[in-house]
């Protein structure tokens, strides 16, 4: 729950960042968070593929949805500060944020957002259709 809330607040922060156009500190809060994410797996966050990183968020068979979805909306911010940057990063964030939002939205247990299939949709035309191909044949 800690996480999560630190995730949260994590999320404002970054928001407020972009918002005074101090898009690179955003970047690295971003990366930071993800950092201690993955720190006891052998690869960086970005270095997952979809299936791993839908493993990061699952104990003990039992799918973590919200802590998903907090990191699923820092991977949409993570994909839109990246675009220009870095436009694989930023295809590769988003379709690990889209396969976030899909998998919670099928935890009948999950609280997902009101907004989640807006965002699903809208994620769904900015990702590669290799990405969403992959996505839609590991949840399917």
């Amino acid at each position: 729950m800690r996480q999560i809330q630190f995730l949260t607040q994590l999320l404002q922060q970054i928001i407020f960042k972009k918002n005074q156009d101090k898009y690179q500190e955003a970047i690295e809060e971003i990366q930071n968070a993800l950092t201690k994410l993955t720190k006891d797996h052998p690869k960086a966050f970005h270095q997952l593929d979809f299936e791993e990183t839908l493993e990061l968020f699952t104990k003990d068979k039992t799918f973590e949805s919200e802590l998903a979805l907090a990191v699923a909306d820092l991977l949409v911010e993570q994909g839109k500060l990246l675009y220009d940057e870095s436009f694989k990063r930023s295809q590769k964030s988003m379709g690990q944020a889209l396969i976030l939002y899909k998998r919670s939205l099928k935890n009948p247990n999950a609280s997902v957002p009101l907004d989640i299939e807006h965002k699903i949709k809208n994620l769904e035309k900015k990702v590669s259709a290799n990405h969403l191909e992959q996505i839609n044949n590991i949840l399917n």
